[in-house]
């Protein structure tokens, strides 16, 4: 039975393949922000149980570096073997990321240790999340969006750091196959359980139009229903500031910009590269942090990194 948020108990747990497929495929991403500090983490993990792997790893980043191995983190593992202990509930993998569901769909506790950072972590969700279940841009399965505030204390390089912030979680399954990624753009932003917002836009003629993503003011939730999303790049093709236009489903207009502070290139799956950017979001009078994710496939990229003469010789 769902509960007042859509969500179900096996919303939490793993998944067992509707397919034979190869490509079944099953993420959790939780992140974490540290704004003084222009510091985002990422602890984000990758099951496919076809064939019996597991891959992902957690990384730290700031506005010093930009590519994996230069990050202040990044501890990345690709191709183990899935877990003997099947609980998404209560796990551990990829050299001791840690996961444990709390509370069905609203608290969870992550962390992880090795020589550069150690963290423990508790989430507690804001609001309901955006689910989507088989519709676009997600059709190759389910995805849940949820945005909590993040709190307890990380070691960084032997430097203790107290983490209270407000970021995303988000968890999917399905068939995810290869394929030609689309120029995407995936931008939020949460001042707090009343005032939040989440795009995601795909790039069609030249022109970034929002799917989907969803809109909480005065503590009334609603799914998006048109926009755009405009980016203004500084020489490297970097997003530097990005403005989202929206209306909602109730008729609501958004209008937000966003200044990326910190950013690195993400590269989770071979068929994608993207921008990631901890970014200072307008929202409503108030600021508000999170993210911009531009997203494209890497082919794409480099012809447009060439066009503009940003790729590095």
């Amino acid at each position: 039975m769902t509960d007042d948020w859509g969500l179900v108990p096996e919303d939490d747990m793993f998944h067992e393949p509707t397919t034979d497929d190869p490509w079944w495929t099953e993420t959790v991403w939780f992140s974490w922000m540290v704004p003084k500090r222009n510091l985002l983490g990422y602890w984000y993990t990758v099951f496919r149980k076809n064939i019996g792997v597991n891959f992902g790893g957690v990384l730290v980043f700031d506005h010093t570096a930009v590519l994996p191995w230069e990050l202040p983190v990044f501890d990345w593992h690709w191709h183990d073997p899935m877990p003997e202990h099947h609980d998404l509930r209560d796990l551990e993998v990829l050299g001791g990321m840690r996961l444990q569901c709390i509370e069905h769909g609203r608290r969870f506790r992550f962390g992880y240790t090795n020589d550069d950072v150690s963290f423990d972590l508790t989430y507690d969700a804001l609001m309901q999340p955006m689910l989507t279940r088989e519709a676009p841009p997600f059709n190759h399965g389910t995805h849940i969006d949820q945005p909590g505030r993040v709190t307890g204390h990380m070691t960084l390089h032997g430097e203790d750091i107290a983490v209270d912030c407000i970021a995303m979680r988000d968890r999917s399954w399905g068939t995810r196959r290869p394929r030609r990624q689309p120029k995407l753009g995936y931008c939020h932003a949460t001042a707090g359980p009343d005032s939040s917002f989440l795009s995601i836009s795909v790039e069609r003629h030249g022109v970034d139009g929002i799917l989907t993503g969803y809109l909480m003011r005065d503590g009334t939730w609603a799914r998006l229903s048109s926009g755009t999303r405009r980016v203004e790049r500084d020489k490297s093709g970097r997003p530097a500031v990005v403005h989202i236009d929206a209306e909602d489903e109730l008729g609501r207009r958004l209008h937000a910009v966003g200044t990326t502070v910190s950013r690195q290139v993400f590269t989770a799956y071979p068929d994608m590269f993207c921008w990631n950017s901890l970014t200072r979001w307008e929202l409503d009078g108030v600021t508000a942090w999170g993210e911009d994710q531009d997203v494209w496939h890497p082919r794409r990229w480099r012809e447009h990194a060439r066009r503009i003469g940003a790729v590095v010789t």
